[in-house]
């Protein structure tokens, strides 16, 4: 989201994707991906963690986990650290193949707006190793990017950051006109089975001028929406004290955001 919206806002040319050798994650992963191997022998002892955690069970080192066992295969042989910057470079590309999921990133490569470039840095010279493009770019550029995800009330709460973020991304789309339909029939149909789950309360004037999912270019079930005359909230409980409430405790919502 905030890719997003810095390219939305000021349209740099360049996203540089920069992984690094001695990065713990990576080598956390590489210790683990060793060990299921069987080699345990050529595998350095594993950082200190609070009691109760290990390694293995971060969901982090789960999600390096391709990119190590990627790189163990492709040299089998190798000492630790030669598997280690393998798999951390192998993991640049999996965060550029992460990256060509948005759709705005997508489009902007796909017109030639954006490059995106992937990067190592061996940390004990500062020499930074410029990989280029991604080796399969083309193919990614072949594969339509999802449709927007449908959030419903099986997905976990979105934390506050992120949901402002979505808010201020889809306002920059609003107002420089490149705003969409949000109202697919496919994202209602979600709705309708799986139930709501809205990253953000907007409080929102009555006004017939200021419509809040289309300034803000949200799907329906993004915002929970509430809306009065000079967007004030009368004291007491109930009304619209009580939708925000409900919101907050049944719908998960983390952010509140009055407009």
């Amino acid at each position: 989201g905030s890719i997003e919206y810095e390219l939305s806002s000021d349209q740099p040319p360049v996203l540089l994707v920069l992984g690094n050798s001695m990065n713990e994650a990576v080598q956390s992963t590489v210790r683990e991906a060793m060990r299921a191997a069987g080699r345990d022998i050529d595998v350095p002892p594993s950082k200190l963690l609070l009691e109760g955690y290990k390694e293995e069970d971060l969901s982090l080192v789960q999600k390096l986990l391709p990119a190590a066992r990627d790189a163990l295969r492709s040299m089998p042989g190798a000492p630790f650290d030669k598997v280690c910057d393998a798999a951390g470079k192998l993991n640049v590309w999996s965060t550029v193949e992460s990256l060509f999921q948005s759709p705005k990133i997508y489009d902007d490569v796909a017109a030639g707006r954006l490059t995106v470039q992937g990067a190592y840095c061996d940390v004990k010279t500062g020499k930074v190793q410029f990989l280029g493009e991604h080796p399969a770019q083309q193919d990614l550029l072949e594969q339509d990017p999802p449709l927007d995800v449908v959030r419903t009330a099986s997905d976990p709460p979105v934390p506050p950051l992120e949901a402002l973020c979505s808010l201020a991304v889809g306002n920059t789309r609003y107002a420089k006109g490149a705003g969409g339909e949000q109202g697919q029939n496919y994202v209602l149909k979600a709705l309708a089975g799986g139930g709501q789950l809205p990253a953000a309360i907007v409080l929102g004037c009555a006004d017939s001028r200021a419509p809040v999912e289309i300034y803000f270019d949200m799907q329906p079930g993004d915002l929970f929406v509430l809306r009065t005359a000079g967007n004030t909230i009368e004291g007491g409980y109930g009304g619209l004290l009580g939708s925000a409430e409900y919101a907050i405790a049944v719908l998960k919502s983390k952010l509140i955001v009055v407009t």
